[in-house]
């Protein structure tokens, strides 16, 4: 009886489910219909969608950032990964970063004009491909959340909880959510070695929910999301997909057409530092 109680408690409380649904529906305004629904995929943890080897730590880091980069449909923004430990070169005068746009899967567009934007990356994070992947995302969400011209919901407060959420509605939401505690690299049973840590802000719940939503608006069937899934991930995913269900007017409203919002003091776009 209890057991069947917390099964019928709803995943999340109505606040932080309603600013799951309004920040799915700002980038919904802002990177467009078309590339969510047609050039959008959930990204797996496989050699499917992240192919190759290298025989050093960059070259495999190389490797993931390209992929990410390409899933997240910005083969085309100019951005270069640096070796750890390297210097940003300097501008004098610095030119404005390129405006990153997504694009889908396949179509030729000119390279973005502006400076390429640098990326990091810890070493450690290498021998954990998943978190590897979910911290290149959450950057790439990052400069996307910044371009945007309307403020996304309580991002003054909460940015990385907002660059997350952006990062799911790309498709990396099994990354983020089987990394969302830190990981040990180098551990037994009886010690632990140095920590290789993906800075996390969302809850698991709050992970597995924005996963299940991005799965019922995109018609993906549970399973290939859960079969990927951390076991002790699974049970959250599937009463997410329970709440869902029982609000099927929060996937009509998010799948219509709402127009974009620009905010007339914010013409040059929101930034926010990192």
């Amino acid at each position: 009886m209890i057991f069947d109680l917390l099964q019928r408690e709803p995943l999340l409380d109505d606040t932080t489910r309603d600013w799951i649904h309004e920040v799915f529906a700002w980038a919904l305004r802002h990177q467009g219909h078309p590339i969510f629904f047609g050039g959008t995929r959930l990204v797996l943890p496989t050699p499917e969608f992240f192919p190759g080897r290298a025989d050093s730590v960059h070259g495999m880091a190389q490797l993931v950032f390209d992929s990410v980069r390409h899933h997240a449909g910005l083969d085309h923004w100019p951005c270069r990964l640096q070796e750890p430990g390297a210097l940003a070169p300097a501008a004098s005068p610095p030119r404005p970063l390129a405006v990153p746009t997504r694009i889908p899967d396949g179509s030729a567009v000119p390279a973005a004009e502006g400076s390429a934007a640098l990326f990091s990356y810890a070493p450690e994070l290498v021998s954990n491909p998943e978190a590897l992947i979910a911290s290149f995302a959450r950057e790439f969400a990052h400069y996307l959340a910044a371009a945007a011209p309307e403020r996304p919901p309580a991002g003054e407060d909460n940015w990385g909880h907002v660059t997350e959420l952006v990062g799911i509605f790309m498709g990396f939401g099994i990354m983020f959510a089987n990394t969302a505690f830190n990981v040990r690299v180098n551990a037994c049973g009886s010690c632990q070695g140095p920590a290789a840590e993906r800075p996390g802000f969302l809850s698991r719940a709050d992970l597995s929910y924005a996963l299940a939503l991005f799965c019922r608006l995109k018609d993906i069937p549970a399973g290939q999301a859960r079969s990927h899934l951390k076991s002790g991930l699974r049970p959250l995913f599937r009463r997410a997909l329970r709440d869902i269900e029982r609000s099927p007017g929060i996937l009509v409203k998010l799948r219509g057409q709402v127009p974009p919002f620009v905010e007339p003091a914010l013409p040059g776009g929101y930034s926010k530092p990192f």
